[in-house]
């Protein structure tokens, strides 16, 4: 899998930035899964999105109810892009997810998809230091539910399994950056060292870069 860019946008933008891309202004259903409260709606721009929203425990009334680890419940139109932002990472059976999310969608039906990097510069450090990585501690698990860690050649392989085809692989959130917010105070020396240090392994490694990373993934017919 080629990584195409190091992309400095967040999830929201950089997925909406790609639905445009995609759509331009033609009519498209869209699925979000894990919508929660519908905020990457918010983000599109781009008109003739006919949006349908669908979370395991919605937080938005317009949202449906789906629990991906069984088939799809509704009679709706196939959708011709699908979005899983920050999605990945909490499902207990990826494989079996996966594929319900793929018979939803339209021949060459293209997939947006999110996730933690496990790969990420800052991950790498706390790995050393705690012995785990950056959004897949215990305190994740609990919390947040992270029990699948999305490894970038685990999810080719989990895509591949499962009939899509990636034709695109970018990092999120930008580079490490020496100086600016977050450096005062008495650690900063410290801190100055550690985005060192983060530069170093961002320069020789570039799928290290960013907190997260998306790939555009396309059903094969």
């Amino acid at each position: 899998m080629e990584l195409k860019e190091n992309s400095s946008l967040n999830r929201y933008d950089w997925a909406a930035k790609k639905i445009g891309e995609i759509t331009g202004n033609q009519t498209t259903t869209l699925y979000d899964i894990g919508s929660r409260d519908n905020i990457l709606k918010k983000y599109i721009a781009s008109a003739g999105i006919d949006y349908k929203a669908f979370d395991l425990e919605p937080l938005d009334a317009s949202a449906e109810k789906w629990d991906i680890e069984r088939p799809f419940p509704y009679a709706h139109a196939p959708a011709q892009v699908v979005t899983m932002l920050e999605i990945i990472e909490h499902l207990r059976n990826p494989w079996l997810c996966m594929k319900n999310v793929f018979d939803t969608m339209a021949p060459g039906g293209l997939l947006i998809l999110t996730t933690p990097s496990p790969a990420w510069s800052t991950s790498r450090i706390n790995l050393l230091k705690s012995g785990y990585l950056t959004c897949f501690t215990p305190s994740d698990l609990e919390l947040n539910h992270h029990v699948f860690t999305a490894w970038p050649h685990i999810v080719e392989r989990l895509l591949k399994d499962t009939g899509f085809e990636i034709i695109e692989y970018s990092t999120l959130d930008g580079k490490t950056t020496l100086f600016g917010k977050g450096l005062g105070g008495l650690s900063a020396p410290l801190k100055l060292v550690s985005r060192l240090v983060k530069k170093i392994i961002e320069s020789r490694d570039a799928t290290s870069c960013g907190m997260s990373y998306g790939i555009i993934a396309k059903k094969i017919e």
